[in-house]
């Protein structure tokens, strides 16, 4: 897998961003063939998974020079416990997302805090119904430039000339494992999280791991998505589908179809965000 190199350049090969281009995304978010609920939530808009339904889609188009606060969350805990965990993170997000200008200081200040929120309301929610909490990959994108914000094994990929690029690392003891040279890491490995918001007890420390800010160019496509999408569709097939015509929402929809073709163990969400 390509890992997204941040360099002075920003891997922009040159080309400059081009303001005023068209900005669409859409998400499709799925309970998959096994699981009895949803534990998967989103934010795109106005928009989130609000009754955690079982299979639930939005989509959003609109002028590029506004700045968009778009993510997903994938709940931890099992059951409700896990839905209401991503639900909280996704509307501690709505809270202020409008798509209106900010500068690139307030964006951060809203996002970190937006984390910190979430984080502490699910703490809330702990003493009550147990141990809990959520993946969370956020994007903030604009007319030229873009950032991921993140915690968790949700992941960002950027697809750019053909080529698809991981913009996050996943938080888990097996990329950990990985990391130090200990290995192979097991399957339970894959699934145990070393940060996600609701670790932080202290109420006062979490913060996302962040990217630079990096240009956006004509063509450019972000792919955010939780695990239920990675563990059983190969990159290749992620590249074909994205590389393929097809609008954001025929993309999404077939991406989470690409995961219940491979079984469909875990809950599926896809969000494609297309820059022209």
């Amino acid at each position: 897998m390509r890992f997204f190199v941040f360099s002075a350049s920003d891997g922009s090969g040159g080309r400059e961003p081009l303001p005023g281009r068209g900005f669409s995304a859409a998400v499709v978010s799925d309970v998959g063939l096994l699981r009895p609920n949803n534990e998967d939530n989103y934010i795109l808009g106005n928009r989130i998974n609000d009754q955690s339904s079982d299979r639930s889609e939005a989509a959003l188009d609109g002028p590029p020079e506004m700045w968009r606060i778009a993510g997903v969350f994938d709940g931890m805990g099992g059951g409700e416990m896990g839905e209401a965990a991503s639900r909280t993170a996704a509307e501690s997000f709505l809270r202020g997302s409008d798509p209106v200008p900010r500068s690139k200081t307030e964006i951060d200040a809203f996002i970190r805090d937006s984390f910190l929120n979430a984080n502490n309301e699910i703490l809330r929610l702990q003493k009550r119904s147990g141990i809990f909490g959520t993946t969370g990959t956020v994007i903030c994108a604009g007319a030229e430039a873009f950032k991921i914000y993140h915690l968790g094994d949700s992941r960002a990929y950027l697809f750019r000339d053909g080529r698809l690029f991981r913009l996050t690392k996943d938080q888990t003891l097996a990329q950990m494992r990985l990391d130090a040279g200990i290995g192979p890491p097991s399957e339970a490995d894959r699934h145990k999280l070393t940060n996600y918001i609701g670790r932080d007890r202290t109420g006062e420390n979490l913060r996302p791991t962040e990217s630079l800010w990096l240009p956006l160019l004509p063509g450019d496509l972000i792919l955010l998505c939780t695990d239920g999408l990675y563990h059983v569709c190969p990159e290749t097939v992620m590249v074909r589908i994205l590389a393929a015509p097809g609008t954001p929402r025929e993309k999404a929809g077939v991406l989470t179809g690409a995961a219940l073709s491979g079984g469909g163990q875990d809950n599926v969400t896809c969000m494609v965000l297309s820059f022209s």
